[in-house]
């Protein structure tokens, strides 16, 4: 009895079926997915929101390679999974900024931009004479909001005063601040403040000044705080 063997010969159809039986995926799809978890730390600041952003962007153009390949890309569904992480870590993020932002100025005070309502109004000339500007005099004595950047200090623990700045320029490494691009901190509190290298708001009633800080600085302002605690929003 006889058997037959088996047929073991491939046609041109069969070479090319397993040809292209593999289909390789975009560079471009892991680097949405990273991009996709990565976006989690939107949770945590405005550079997580960007990178969620970005990580949208990214996955959506994996998504939109993918589609258009003819069938030639896998990796359709980690593009999608990494596009809806990064779209609902971003939501988060941005909720998060936003409630930040309308729930941290203290009842009864006003938010003022220190850069853009203090300093950059600088001084006032009128008849030969210095003098406050109008719109900063306006003020004076009431209680605000505003942020910046604490001055370096030996003492980082219970600061009962110390020294405001309106960004992290060369004032904060060695150079001399102007009179207005600082504000002297007077905490009210016996606790103090703690010293924090980003960026901290502070709520207090705005006074003027004559004092000189240890540093031989001499601010314009001082402001009698009530709170100072590290930035709950970007913005």
């Amino acid at each position: 009895m006889s058997t037959m063997a088996p047929d073991t010969t491939f046609t041109p159809q069969d070479l090319q079926a397993n040809e292209f039986d593999y289909r390789p995926t975009p560079v471009i799809v892991p680097v949405a997915v990273v991009l996709g978890l990565v976006s989690a730390s939107s949770l945590l600041g405005i550079v997580g929101v960007i990178l969620a952003v970005i990580g949208f962007v990214v996955s959506l153009v994996a998504v939109w390679t993918i589609a258009t390949s003819d069938g030639a890309y896998s990796g359709k569904w980690a593009a999608l999974i990494a596009m809806m992480l990064s779209l609902v870590f971003g939501i988060a993020g941005m909720g998060s900024q936003i409630y930040a932002y309308s729930t941290e100025v203290p009842e009864g005070y006003r938010r003022v931009s220190f850069s853009q309502e203090i300093s950059a109004k600088g001084f006032a000339v009128e008849e030969g004479k210095i003098g406050l500007h109008p719109d900063v005099a306006k003020l004076v004595d009431k209680p605000i909001f505003l942020k910046g950047y604490m001055y370096p200090q030996r003492q980082t623990k219970g600061l009962s005063q110390f020294l405001l700045l309106k960004d992290t320029g060369e004032c904060c490494f060695g150079g001399q601040p102007k009179p207005t691009d600082m504000i002297l901190i007077k905490m009210q509190d016996d606790a103090g403040a703690n010293y924090s290298q980003g960026r901290v708001a502070v709520a207090g009633t705005l006074k003027l000044t004559s004092d000189t800080t240890p540093e031989g600085l001499q601010p314009v302002y001082s402001i009698e705080a009530i709170k100072c605690e590290n930035s709950r929003s970007a913005f």
